[in-house]
């Protein structure tokens, strides 16, 4: 028998405080304890993965800049954009880095179909996409077999924040989200969170 991993919900969380309980949890983790997964908004951010370049930043940001241990380059994180962290033993999954983001894309896509959103993964780069415009977003880490990290979906945020920086590296990338894909009629953060719960990759299951 198996059952969906345990989800835990932060709401609108603070940046640092999230990512203090992730590395708790991704410890405890790597120790033999429950994995689970976070479930989050955060505040209005920029988070500048391990590849970030100081050219990334087209302008002064106006929100904090946080440098965390994921891979990847700038993005965005505010109010009305769910970010998902898995924090899962990929190595007790038989899952490597490869399969492990190509099914974090797939788990956005399966999100969006819920809501009649054709979305694909791209050879532009990791992540979702809608035609030629970016909705979700992929950046992990993995240390010692285990993940923290994950995705982050835009679903009501304000995009105009994308416009302080080269998301992903990608010079002239355009960024939507379920709202402007939908004109706001489709799905609201607390649909896109439920969304997510339902369509659980089977890897991410625990077998009883």
């Amino acid at each position: 028998m198996t059952t969906p991993i345990k989800f835990i919900d932060y709401g609108l969380s603070k940046y640092s405080i999230a990512m203090l309980d992730m590395q708790i949890a991704h410890d405890a983790v790597v120790n033999g304890g429950a994995e689970l997964v976070f479930i989050t908004e955060h505040e209005a951010m920029y988070s500048a993965g391990k590849s970030f370049a100081e050219e990334d930043f087209l302008e002064p940001p106006r929100h904090p800049v946080y440098y965390p241990n994921r891979g990847g380059r700038v993005t965005v994180h505010a109010e009305g954009q769910i970010v998902v962290y898995p924090i899962i033993n990929l190595r007790k999954r038989n899952l490597n880095i490869s399969n492990y983001v190509s099914m974090l894309e797939r788990w956005m896509i399966d999100v969006l179909k819920m809501f009649h959103i054709d979305a694909r993964a791209s050879d532009r780069g990791i992540g979702v996409w809608i035609r030629d415009s970016k909705i979700g977003f992929v950046g992990v880490c993995v240390r010692n077999g285990v993940s923290s990290h994950g995705v982050c979906l835009n679903v009501s945020n304000d995009l105009s924040m994308f416009n302080s920086i080269t998301p992903c590296g990608i010079t002239g990338l355009s960024v939507t989200s379920v709202s402007e894909v939908t004109g706001g009629k489709t799905a609201n953060v607390d649909d896109i969170k439920s969304a997510f719960i339902e369509t659980v990759p089977a890897a991410l299951h625990n077998t009883n």
